[in-house]
């Protein structure tokens, strides 16, 4: 990186380590999720939104060990805007999908949380919707209307959102949106991701897809798909915000294709029910994104931090993710904020939150100035821990000026 790298290192360096803070930068983190700690061997994939109260929900999965591990899926709360959490509450354990199994000691694996409020339901307005995965196979949702103290019974959505050549099957993980203006206004869009072969297996052709609805999670179902498996974009991990002119940008992990860089972008013009086709005629959908998103192989994060349709000072697109090139090499680490200010058409790079290990993240606007991000994260690997930082607009856009000069 090039544009904030030295600003970031100096500010590192000179601000020294705050109290509760997992590694120097001058960003106070605090620590959400502790691996090894409240009966779990490991906390990861985290994703997080803001109530409709108020509350910050930080969802992960709790795990015994690895990806195929026994996990349950869990949160903690936030009444203070991410300075302090409450004790851990598990909103699905993998118990209680033992009987969809016939083997009575299978470790089953419960995750990819994708969390919604749905703040335009005249009916229930503020409920709290979680599409999630069994094994990475079935596809389930559940939702709460006290802000995710308590949930309902969650109910299997497979048959509805899930094609029979579809193995591998992962909503986000990362938040989902709600449409806020023009035709599809008040949709639920969740971005998905799917692998061609056996079912639950990680392993075949990569592909994304969106799940839609329009009546307030009543039903659900398919919305865009791509299914270029043969391109050398290896779609996979997809995050999505809306633009100020209708469109849904959708930016995607590119898992190890041959494609340049590790990300890809498309846009929808129908509300995610179908991907816009890409001006690059070598790609139908998804196309190499802009060489400022370099992070590593791995999941990253957009927010929708700022629209002037809205009423806000400026139009603002956070994405957050490991920065490969940055103070500590290759690989998962250095975890950086880069932004845009013109509806994803350019990105620029922001600040580096956390110098050292760090992999998958989400992001929560707080208000109009400030912005929560949520993140894997440790001193010697970046399963250490979830820890969850506050960052302001002043702090992404500090170098602005000189960034309108370097763009690249």
């Amino acid at each position: 990186m090039i544009i904030h790298k030295t600003v970031a290192m100096c500010l590192t360096l000179c601000c020294g380590i705050a109290s509760g803070q997992v590694a120097n930068t001058p960003y106070d983190q605090v620590t959400v999720f502790r691996s090894g700690n409240e009966g779990y061997n490991v906390f990861r994939i985290p994703a997080i939104v803001a109530a409709a109260n108020g509350d910050l929900l930080a969802f992960c999965e709790a795990r015994q060990g690895g990806d195929a591990s026994e996990i349950d899926l869990v949160l903690k709360r936030s009444s203070d805007r991410g300075k302090t959490w409450g004790a851990i509450e598990v909103v699905q354990r993998s118990d209680g999908f033992r009987s969809l199994y016939e083997d009575p000691s299978r470790e089953i694996s419960v995750g990819n949380p994708t969390p919604v409020v749905d703040h335009l339901d005249p009916e229930h307005a503020g409920r709290v919707w979680l599409p999630f995965t069994v094994e990475n196979d079935r596809v389930f949702v559940t939702y709460s209307d006290d802000h995710g103290r308590t949930w309902a019974d969650h109910v299997e959505l497979t048959e509805k959102v899930k094609r029979p050549e579809w193995g591998w099957y992962a909503p986000g993980p990362v938040h989902a949106i709600q449409i806020q203006r023009g035709t599809h206004k008040g949709r639920l869009v969740v971005p998905c991701d799917h692998r061609l072969g056996d079912d639950g297996a990680d392993r075949g052709a990569n592909g994304v897809h969106a799940i839609l609805s329009d009546d307030h999670g009543k039903t659900w179902q398919i919305g865009a798909v791509d299914d270029t498996y043969e391109d050398d974009l290896h779609a996979n991990e997809t995050t999505v915000v809306e633009l100020n002119d209708g469109r849904l940008y959708f930016n995607t992990r590119d898992h190890n294709g041959a494609a340049r860089g590790s990300r890809g972008d498309a846009f929808s013009s129908d509300g995610g029910t179908t991907f816009d086709h890409s001006p690059d005629a070598e790609y139908l959908y998804f196309q190499p994104s802009s060489r400022v998103l370099d992070p590593p192989v791995v999941q990253c994060s957009l927010l929708r931090a700022g629209s002037t349709l809205s009423g806000d000072a400026i139009d603002l697109i956070l994405f957050a993710g490991p920065d490969e090139n940055g103070p500590s090499g290759k690989g998962r680490s250095d975890l950086r904020i880069r932004y845009s200010v013109d509806e994803t058409k350019t990105w620029h790079d922001g600040p580096l939150i956390h110098t050292g290990p760090a992999a998958y993240s989400d992001l929560v606007r707080l208000d109009a100035d400030q912005y929560g991000v949520l993140f894997e994260a440790g001193k010697d690997n970046p399963y250490e821990s979830i820890v969850f930082a506050v960052v302001t607009q002043s702090q992404v856009t500090m170098n602005e000026a000189q960034n309108s000069k370097q763009t690249r």
